[in-house]
């Protein structure tokens, strides 16, 4: 389990350095600020820088209720495909792939895991800075960890079943 952690560690250290700096490397490119709701997201919040055609992002997600509390991180790579947009010169339709870490803890148990996303989705600007969108896809298990602290914890899906659907819907706003 600690080599997962520092794997995930240094993914999001590479991630959050090529976001600052990349601007002096790549010069015209945009920053992006992205909030959403789906799954394996939750409600989430995210950073993506953009390079021409394609986005590379770190997002942060969580879910809290009575029984339990689950965060997500990911971070993915946006590859805008087709179409046209008066509002903007990035293609609206996209392929969207990354690595997503979800923990999840309940009085039961404590759960570890990495996925591989792999989505479709489509961008509607509303302005020039501002829009919405939505994907879908499929997620599929890299690793799992699971401790129980009591049994009786109900089903675990992502235990179960390595390949899960995925989707997300969210704004974002060029900066």
């Amino acid at each position: 389990m600690k080599s997962i952690r520092i794997y995930f560690f240094s993914l999001t250290m590479f991630c959050l350095i090529s976001i600052c700096f990349g601007s002096q490397s790549f010069g015209q490119e945009r920053l992006n600020l992205s909030a959403g709701f789906g799954y394996p997201d939750f409600l989430n919040l995210g950073v993506r820088y953009q390079l021409e055609q394609s986005q590379v992002a770190v997002a942060f997600g969580f879910l809290q209720n009575t029984e339990e509390n689950i965060i997500s991180v990911s971070g993915e790579y946006f590859l805008h495909l087709d179409g046209s947009s008066d509002l903007s010169e990035r293609l609206p339709w996209y392929a969207r792939a990354g690595i997503v870490y979800l923990h999840s803890e309940t009085e039961f148990y404590i759960r570890n895991s990495f996925w591989l996303s792999s989505r479709l989705g489509r961008e509607m600007n509303l302005s020039e800075k501002f829009g919405i969108q939505a994907d879908f896809g499929a997620m599929f298990r890299l690793s799992y960890d699971a401790k129980i602290k009591e049994p009786g914890g109900g089903w675990d899906f992502g235990a179960i079943i390595p390949i899960l659907p995925c989707f997300g819907f969210g704004l974002f706003y060029r900066l």
